[in-house]
Formats: structure tokens, sequence, C-alpha cells
């Protein structure tokens, strides 16, 4: 799991408190249909608030940039490249070293030399569905200060940053999404102190980072997805900096995550992999019902197991946490590894080994 920019790792939790929804528009919606060989992106910027734009069937070689409320933007089988050219926008210049992102979802961003990116408002409602964005240098999908923003029925396809990379947002629904082979998280949200995310029915496979990231995020729903040869099926992170609970992660089908991310000792960042689910100085999360099975520590990380809890990176303590119904298998070097801290509540999970001993059904 490669460094974050230092935009991502610490000052874009600053926004959140800055960000004001704008209303919707009024004004009556209008449809525009790209054809192969024309450009979304003109489309796009013809486009008011509230319109929906169709895209035929085809490969477009462009990155896109939405900055207006509403926008509906609907593909049928389009694949989305790199071009020789990008289009420069927000997404592009908050990356790591200024690399491409595929789509980019902002609100209005105001950038410095000296501090960390404002935004006066959201980009609210935008909805894009049956988009493959495939091997873009920086992240396939990048929303920045979005409100009930939806990413549905797309596939992020080896870009060499995260599939998707949801910051300083509220309302983020992943659904029915395939993040594969990506060079860092197949999901991220963070930096969002009020997320109220849903990453559901979706698959993360084969990335270099968790299946889905959960950084300095509070409230969510992680249901119903398959989470598999990533370095972690899903993780929720706090105290880097800022607090991360109050998510259900339930239902989820987590195996084999066993990809070696080696981590940055430049930066501190600790290697991970063999990691099913862990939660790390999280509060009142919910992990129920989950089969996770074969996460093992072939490789170096900061810890290894089916379902591992542990205090945050600042000693926050697991909180109010409850471990329920889940079915753990083949884990090594343990089904349920918790360090004693905080108060972390186990119920009828069934497995073999825990530590400390007991935590089995």
């Amino acid at each position: 799991m490669r460094s974050m920019h230092p935009f991502r790792a610490a000052a874009l939790v600053a926004m959140a408190s800055a960000l004001v929804v704008a209303a919707p528009a009024a004004a009556k919606s209008h449809t525009h249909v790209v054809h192969k060989g024309q450009s979304i992106q003109a489309a796009i910027n013809a486009a008011k608030a509230g319109d929906t734009i169709k895209v035929d069937k085809g490969t477009y070689t462009e990155n896109l940039d939405i900055s207006k409320n509403g926008i509906k933007l609907q593909g049928s089988n389009v694949t989305l490249t790199k071009p020789a050219t990008a289009l420069p926008n927000v997404c592009t210049q908050l990356n790591d070293s200024g690399k491409t992102v595929g789509i980019c979802v902002h609100g209005n961003v105001t950038t410095s030399t000296t501090g960390p990116p404002t935004a006066t408002t959201s980009v609210s409602k935008v909805k894009i569905s049956g988009f493959t964005v495939k091997a873009f240098d920086g992240d396939g999908v990048f929303i920045f200060g979005g409100s009930k923003v939806t990413l549905s029925d797309s596939r992020l396809l080896s870009n060499g940053g995260y599939g998707t990379f949801a910051n300083t947002s509220s309302g983020t629904h992943f659904l029915r999404d395939t993040s594969r082979n990506n060079g860092d998280a197949g999901f991220y949200i963070g930096d969002s102190p009020k997320a109220n995310a849903v990453v559901r029915n979706s698959i993360s496979r084969g990335n270099h980072g968790p299946g889905v990231f959960m950084r300095d995020a509070v409230t969510g729903l992680v249901e119903n997805n398959t989470l598999t040869g990533n370095c972690a099926g899903a993780f929720v992170l706090a105290d880097a900096p800022g607090p991360a609970g109050k998510w259900k992660i339930r239902s989820n089908k987590v195996t084999n995550n066993n990809n070696a991310c080696p981590g940055d000792p430049t930066s501190g960042q600790a290697a991970i992999s063999g990691l099913g689910i862990a939660l790390s100085g999280a509060t009142d999360t919910l992990v129920q019902g989950n089969t996770v099975t074969g996460n093992t520590d072939a490789h170096p990380s900061v810890a290894t197991g089916g379902i591992v809890i542990r205090k945050g990176l600042g000693g926050t303590a697991p909180t109010g946490d409850t471990v329920k119904g889940n079915t753990l298998k083949k884990n090594k070097p343990f089904d349920i590894d918790w360090d004693g801290s905080g108060s972390v509540l186990f119920k009828n999970n069934t497995c073999t080994a825990s530590k400390p001993s007991g935590l089995c059904h």
C-alpha cells in the first residue's frame, strides 16, 4: 500500500467543516447522447445541473471532470482509458505526483501552495453508472467534496492509485461495482466525519491495499461484498489522524487477502498482508455474519488473521465494537485476534483459534 499524498494523509480532513451543500437546480433537465468518437467531456461541459448524459458503447480515451450538481452519467459498456494529454483538474492536482485520475467528481475547491485546499460548496447527487475505468496512472474515480454521489455497475481495473477514492464527502454509495488489481485500496472512504457511506454488492479483488478502506471516517455500511486477494479485506483505521467508527460490516465474503503490501519505511507506513477484517481504534462498529477464510501470515505485516482488533495508531482503544455471528476458518495465526484493549463484545462466532482463547463459539 503506497504512501499517501500529504493532503490525503492529514490536511483534507480540515475541509469537512467548510463544505456547504449547494441547493439543487430547479431548471428542467435534458438528455445528451455521446456517440463513439465524440467527447464525453464536451457533453459534460454543455450539460446543466440535473442533466443526463448517455454514452454509447465503446472505448473513450479521455479523463473526465464533473462539478455540476445532479449530473447523471450513464454508460453502456463504456471503457475509459488515459489520454496522451490529460485534462487538468482539481483531482489531478491533489493526486500523488500529479497523476491522472479517470473520473474526477468535486465541489468548488481552492488549492494553496502553503496549506491545505479549501472548499465552499460540495457537488451533490452525481450518479455514474456503466463505466469501466482502466489503466490510469492515478485513481480510477476520485470523489472530493461530494454529497450523495453514487458510482454503480462500474469497473475500476488496473489503475495506478486507488480504484475509488472518496474524500471529505458524505452519502457516497458504491453499488455493484468491481475494483480489481489497482495500486492501492479498491474502495476508499476517508477524512469524512459524517461519511454515511455505503459499499454494497461489490467485488474488490487483487488490489495493493485493503479491499475496502475506511480511514478517519465515521458511519457507514459495508455489506454483501466479495473481498478477496487484497492486502486486507476490510480495514477501519482511526488515529490517522482522526476517529473512525460506527460502521456496519456484515454479510461479506472475505477470503485469501494475502497480497503483499510492503508499506513505506520513509513515512512510517507499516506493511500489511493477510488481514481479513481489521479494526484499528474503531468505535461502535458491528462486524456480523461475515465468512472469513484463508487470511494468513504469508508475508510481513503489522498483523495477520481473520478478524483482528487493535488500538489505533495514536493509542485509541476500540470501544463499543461488536463481533458476532461470523464464520471463520483457516486464518493464521488466529481466526480472531484481539489485543485486549477497550471494550469489544464477541458472540456466537464459529471458529477454531482465537487470542485470547475463548472467543470462538
